[in-house]
């Protein structure tokens, strides 16, 4: 089975992507689009970091997020093996920020990362529930701030970071066990979006609130309990824009919620999309080859089209930057950017095998993910 969407760092051995399902919310207007005043906007790749065809010597193993700071500096979160690592704008291999081990500013597990409108670089330190502080000129460990859990939900994620503090995720366990011993799914499971504030505390407001992934159960006798994504399933992704705003969208249409982090702002960009079909050949291929999770699909009522959109992310100039669903033997994806009015502003083309993380400085930083091949950093100046 293939991935469907950007993984992220709640992941699991059977599912490639695990991240936070967000449902979207905003005025219930009809969708504003203006088809004429769409630009085309050209990407020239100028740089590319791990190419092993190329005879690179920066070579990556599993990528999990970028970030860039205001020096074009690159930031790369790996999770296999995990490692944060920084490099110049011109590639160029500078620091490790952090490391793996115990001692202060080292991590053994890691749920998100952020950078700061400052540049300090944020980090979830998930097993400690501790977010991991690093100074934005030499990557130097500064201090750390303890995010507790309430005692009925737990942290999940570090989303992003705003001017004052981080937005985070928190939420019921996925599977637990009642007084009798017996297992169960967590009905109706959704994470809960907060701001948290410097210090580590926070309070009972909720910015969103988001639902899970579209997943297949199967609770075993022997209480073992094992899941499935489902393919084409509906998922979502999350972004903090630099003016301190969420923006969260669930891919069934393109419907992208924006809050502010003081939660008093709330609205929503729509804009219209025609759904791509899902081809026989396509689910065929996405249906596991064990026998016991092929059941499991095959007992899900399939998805006869694919998500609106597959992740966005946000640009400077507050632009959503959207990359469409591509119909069966693409090899190119299309990327549609929409400003927070929902008028169409710009269009542009891609590898169906890059996702963009980040646009800063008028240049767009993405992963090169090739089933097969090893992933790379590309970046890519844009011209409008």
């Amino acid at each position: 089975m293939k991935d469907q969407t950007r993984s992220s760092y709640l992941t699991t051995p059977l599912i490639l992507f695990y991240i936070i399902l967000l449902a979207g919310c905003g005025r219930g207007t009809d969708p504003v689009q203006k088809e004429g005043e769409t630009a085309l906007v050209t990407l020239e790749e100028i740089l590319r970091l791990g190419d092993e065809s190329a005879g690179d010597t920066i070579l990556f193993g599993s990528i999990g997020e970028v970030m860039v700071n205001l020096r074009g500096e690159i930031i790369v979160a790996e999770r296999r093996p995990l490692l944060v690592s920084m490099y110049g704008a011109d590639g160029s291999y500078q620091s490790l920020v952090g490391g793996y081990g115990e001692k202060p500013g080292e991590y053994q597990g890691l749920r998100g990362t952020a950078i700061g409108p400052a540049d300090s670089v944020f980090l979830w330190e998930f097993p400690t529930n501790q977010i991991l502080v690093y100074d934005p000129d030499d990557f130097s460990y500064v201090r750390s701030v303890e995010v507790k859990d309430d005692g009925e939900k737990q942290f999940n994620a570090l989303t992003g970071a705003t001017g004052n503090g981080w937005i985070m995720a928190k939420s019921l366990a996925l599977v637990t066990k009642s007084d009798d011993g017996s297992v169960m799914v967590t009905e109706d499971h959704h994470y809960e979006l907060i701001k948290v504030h410097q210090d580590g505390s926070y309070g009972m407001d909720l910015l969103a609130t988001v639902s899970e992934n579209e997943l297949i159960f199967d609770i075993q006798e022997s209480g073992r309990v094992n899941f499935v994504g489902v393919p084409f399933g509906r998922s979502s992704t999350i972004a903090v824009g630099r003016d301190d705003v969420l923006y969260y969208g669930w891919n069934e249409s393109i419907e992208i919620a924006t809050v502010s982090a003081d939660g008093l702002a709330r609205d929503t960009i729509r804009y219209e999309h025609d759904p791509v079909p899902v081809t026989s050949s396509e689910m065929t291929e996405m249906i596991p080859e064990n026998d016991y999770f092929r059941e499991l699909v095959e007992s899900h009522e399939p998805h006869e089209t694919k998500p609106a959109f597959q992740i966005f992310l946000v640009d400077e100039m507050s632009r959503v930057w959207i990359k469409l669903s591509s119909p069966e033997g693409a090899t190119e994806a299309e990327w549609l950017i929409l400003n927070r009015e929902s008028h169409a502003v710009g269009r542009t083309t891609l590898p169906i095998a890059v996702d963009l993380e980040v646009i800063r400085g008028g240049y767009a930083y993405g992963v090169h993910r090739e089933e097969g091949g090893t992933p790379m950093i590309v970046v890519y100046e844009i011209q409008e």
